[in-house]
């Protein structure tokens, strides 16, 4: 399914029917559905479901308050894709080769359509963002590039099923930049070359607190306790020098001590 500047300026109506065959099509009928160069695709407040067919964006597509569900790959090569206040729901690759304008929508990520990997591609910014597998889905991103989550992100697994999280090139990070005062749902994931330095901490605990897995190559994920040292495994010279340690810290603070005794 494609639309196109004929459709558009030749027949109208045409163009309202093609829509309405996306919108109530059964879901057991793929359909890909492409916005040409140079059209534009304004969804209002409707659904969109293409049965795992792909959406593909050279011109402009306006989501507005809909919903776009049931789709596969979502792919934007040169025009774009304008989020509004709606949902965007795939199952398979996101890829931004063009503009994403967040709105204040969702983009979803998803099981199904026999997806066993979503790849992020390209720098996106994202209003909400959400990751949610039940299958031990991986979610890769593009190594290099920059993901921005303004408002809400949400990565979720299941118990024995995390989501895994891994940059396209293992040893090489991705960037997650979690904004501050965004909300965060983290449970059950298996995260590795991620660097999340440049905003909120992400899971602020413990990864057992998340029923998670800390990977390598991390930068602000997950908080660390490094175990206590016991004393008896202090060699003789380190134990007499903590004790010295602690005894001039008492001394210098037993001065003002009295001090404020005597007053």
């Amino acid at each position: 399914m494609q639309f196109d500047r004929f459709y558009w300026r030749h027949a109208r109506y045409g163009v309202f029917m093609a829509i309405a065959c996306a919108c109530f099509t059964s879901p057991a009928l793929s359909q890909t559905v492409t916005v040409a160069s140079g059209a534009s695709f304004v969804l209002g407040a409707g659904t969109l479901t293409t049965g795992c067919g792909d959406v593909n964006v050279a011109g402009q597509f306006q989501v507005g308050s809909g919903t776009v569900t049931g789709t596969n790959n979502v792919s934007i090569s040169g025009g774009t894709l304008d989020g509004g206040s709606g949902l965007v729901s795939l199952s398979g690759n996101w890829s931004n080769a063009g503009t994403f304008v967040p709105g204040s929508g969702t983009v979803r990520v998803v099981d199904g359509c026999g997806a066993t990997e979503s790849q992020i591609i390209g720098d996106n910014t994202f209003a909400a963002f959400s990751a949610n597998s039940g299958t031990g889905k991986q979610l890769t991103i593009a190594s290099s590039s920059t993901q921005t989550f303004n408002n809400a992100l949400s990565l979720t697994g299941a118990s024995g099923n995390r989501l895994l999280i891994r940059s396209s090139t293992p040893g090489s990070s991705a960037a997650f930049v979690l904004k501050p005062g965004a909300s965060q749902t983290i449970q059950s994931v298996d995260v590795s070359d991620n660097d999340a330095s440049g905003g909120e901490t992400i899971a602020p605990d413990v990864p057992s607190a998340f029923d998670s897995v800390r990977g390598s190559n991390l930068l602000n994920w997950f908080v660390e306790i490094a175990p206590p040292i016991p004393v008896d495994t202090l060699p003789l010279p380190a134990l007499v020098a903590l004790i010295a340690l602690v005894g001039l810290a008492l001394r210098r603070k037993l001065p003002s001590t009295r001090a404020a005794h005597n007053a």
